[in-house]
């Protein structure tokens, strides 16, 4: 199996180098993500390259319509160049399959697109849906994996699985931790321009859209359930406003001394966009809500709203303490556990990680051999 894998960072460079020595019985190749002329791509693709990374400029605030036209001239530009050097590494290689990491950065979607052209699977690799796991999915990731979405597959799934008992840790601030009310639900702040927020959050377009949401519907909400809120630690939005809000508000707090596992601990609830929270709140067996696009946001394991009055009537169910059915939760759990996540970090890949990965990607190998033999078969 010829496996050629695109790096973008140097956290994808040490991974993929780490799948090159893992994989030894394969043929694995390393390419930066460069930029070459003789591009044949036509506009449409080079829009849909660049799109993600001109969303993130429109997200931007103060940035005028003049530098916004120029940003995405450059982008298109850059997006042409991206994939003419990709198309032209797999064109010479020839892999079987090929990995980047993330999937949609412009640099990433180059690469995406070009494999598309030539008729290679791309798998994409990013941090996993447990713990300690990685992602390699051929469809996607987040909202776009392929993470079955039918209730009644998980109806019928049948196999336990050994599940971490313990979220990913994370690195606090120093500082004394802030007071906790006695009960509350806990929001888990996103990255700002990330792509869960700008691409599968439909009618929450942010942190701040989010906050003001909540504050107006905590009016109807009965006490004494309070919000507590937690920016993301990759964030570098500061968000003062809402932090001077919040200091006075009586049921509405921005925390930052506190890991997430313990605040999910604490909590009656889990209410996010579509953050990987959400997946450790169900691992802590807590009652979770989606309000954007999620791949856990399935009946039965995470419920969904997408308008204030879904939001304001499950938290009033929390307050009232009314029980959550998740009757399909710990199927969902057991099968990211056995059938999807590759076990271990990307940081330190195991043996078995690298036996999983390898599974994995000849899996995606062989439906494109399959798909081939059918187009042929059908000539």
């Amino acid at each position: 199996m010829r496996i050629q894998l695109f790096y973008n960072s140097p956290k994808a460079r040490r991974y993929f180098r780490a799948i090159q020595s893992g994989l030894a019985e394969e043929t694995v190749g390393l390419a930066p993500i460069g930029l070459a002329g003789g591009s044949a791509l036509d506009n449409h693709d080079v829009s849909w390259i660049a799109a993600y990374s001109i969303e993130r400029k429109r997200a931007r605030p103060h940035l005028s319509d003049d530098r916004l036209a120029r940003d995405t001239r450059v982008l298109h530009r850059v997006a042409r160049w991206h994939y003419a050097a990709a198309w032209q590494r797999m064109a010479r290689w020839r892999p079987d399959v090929v990995g980047v990491w993330g999937g949609q950065s412009v640099d990433a979607r180059a690469v995406r697109a070009a494999a598309a052209a030539l008729d290679i699977p791309c798998v994409l690799f990013e941090t996993g849906l447990l713990p300690d796991s990685t992602t390699a999915d051929a469809r996607g990731v987040n909202a776009e994996a392929s993470v079955p979405a039918d209730p009644r597959f998980y109806e019928a799934y049948r196999c336990n699985a050994e599940l971490p008992e313990r979220c990913t840790p994370r690195k606090l601030p120093e500082g004394t931790p802030e007071p906790l009310p006695s009960r509350y639900v806990f929001v888990p702040f996103q990255v700002a321009l990330d792509s869960q927020v700008l691409l599968y959050s439909p009618w929450i377009r942010g942190m701040s859209q989010l906050y003001w949401l909540l504050e107006g519907l905590m009016r109807d909400v009965p006490e004494p359930l309070h919000l507590v809120c937690k920016p993301h630690p990759s964030c570098s939005e500061p968000y003062r406003q809402l932090r001077r809000h919040a200091a006075g508000h009586p049921r509405l707090h921005i925390v930052e001394q506190h890991t997430s596992e313990a605040l999910i601990r604490g909590a009656e609830g889990v209410l996010t966009l579509n953050s990987s929270v959400g997946i450790e709140g169900l691992l802590l067996g807590r009652p979770v809500l989606c309000l954007g696009e999620a791949c856990y946001a399935i009946p039965g394991v995470a419920e969904r709203a997408r308008s204030p009055e879904a939001v304001r009537a499950w938290l009033s169910a929390r307050a009232n303490g009314i029980a959550v059915e998740a009757p399909l939760r710990r199927p969902f759990l057991n099968w990211l556990a056995n059938e999807y996540v590759i076990p271990g970090s990307f940081r330190a890949p195991s043996v078995m990680h690298f036996e999983s990965l390898r599974a994995r990607l000849g899996e995606a190998a062989r439906i494109r051999g399959a798909q081939s033999v059918e187009a042929v078969a059908a000539a």
